[in-house]
């Protein structure tokens, strides 16, 4: 999309199983438990981890119901296909229930901050097949306090119900390997060109994982995948902890302390191309100073200020999301002929 880096946010969260967890690794098993947890190698040994694909498959899908409660629709479906808007996604009064990928509507070869402008929240934020995401989430390994795979994982038996009698269905038993409770993991997760509500949207997701309102992997109905999370605070040599929010250290332009601005802010006059508001910016209740590290100046907010920046950015998200519109496709020309 951007040619340039304007502004990025890093965070590390922390991962806690409050219950058992399962994510199916894709193999068949000859030997052992029928189904079993994905496993990786690491520093020399085998592990169980959490895959970033299945994090930000669940943020994404949980982040989509949460837009559309505030906005219906304003979050496209993104298994969708213009076809199903005269079959499943026609209501019953002919009213179209959920939005068209935005991936289908819009084509890759259009420029890049078109497809951006006309893109629905969640895609813009997580991306589709018509441009890149602005977030990565990466794979949550294990803390340093592991102790081994044979006191990461326990084995649960499972069976079928028999509808008559009431007892157990023949040979429906069935076993499988779990992560256990107590476990934690750390995934580490960049946020690239955001506007104010992108982040909001990110920190929705944590609070709601902190609440313990998103459960992960198979099995979520039946009392797996019960977790809880936060932003880990503890520094370390490649993260300070808390959430760091970089800038490019540059003459033309300087964030205040007490301000955050946001990529419409930093776009400036080119802000409307992009979709996003000339306006982008946050005065912060609880100031940070900016610190010099190499090319970047870096706001490290922990504590009262990460706890205001939370509030104000979530603010900032609803507030977008209530007054959200797409632009129509005379608007998308006309911008086109202007160029």
């Amino acid at each position: 999309m951007l040619k340039a880096l304007v502004n990025e946010a890093r965070l590390r969260l922390e991962i806690k199983t409050e219950g058992p967890l399962l994510i199916k690794t894709g193999y068949a098993t000859v030997i052992g438990a029928d189904m079993s947890p994905v496993i990786t190698y690491r520093h020399g040994k085998k592990e169980v981890y959490i895959p970033g694909s299945s994090l930000k498959g669940i943020f994404r899908s949980h982040i989509e119901k949460v837009a559309n409660s505030i906005h219906p629709q304003v979050a496209c479906n993104p298994l969708s296909r213009p076809g199903d808007q005269k079959t499943e996604n026609q209501g019953k009064n002919g009213e179209q229930l959920y939005r068209i990928s935005c991936g289908s509507r819009l084509d890759d070869k259009q420029p890049s901050h078109e497809v951006y402008a006309r893109s629905c929240p969640t895609c813009r934020l997580f991306g589709s097949t018509a441009f890149s995401s602005r977030i990565a989430i990466g794979d949550a390994y294990l803390s340093e306090e592991n102790t081994g795979l044979e006191t990461e994982i326990e084995r649960r038996d499972g069976i079928a119900i028999d509808r008559l009698t009431g007892g157990v269905s023949g040979n429906a038993k069935f076993d499988m390997d779990v992560v256990a409770y107590g476990q934690i993991f750390l995934s580490d997760i960049h946020l690239r060109n955001f506007e104010i509500w992108q982040l909001g949207m990110l920190f929705v997701i944590i609070q709601d994982l902190e609440d313990q309102l998103i459960r992960i992997g198979s099995g979520r109905s039946r009392g797996l995948g019960k977790i809880k999370a936060s932003i880990y605070n503890e520094p370390d040599k490649l993260h300070p902890g808390g959430v760091v929010l970089s800038t490019i250290r540059r003459s033309t332009a300087s964030e205040p302390d007490n301000e955050l601005w946001g990529l419409g802010h930093w776009l400036n006059e080119q802000a409307a191309i992009y979709g996003a508001e000339k306006n982008d910016l946050l005065r912060l209740e609880v100031p940070v100073t900016h610190e010099k590290h190499g090319v970047r100046n870096n706001r490290v907010f922990k504590g009262k200020a990460l706890k205001s920046l939370k509030e104000q950015c979530i603010e900032a998200f609803i507030a977008r999301m209530q007054e959200w519109s797409f632009p129509t496709e005379e608007g998308a020309s006309a911008q086109r002929s202007q160029r």
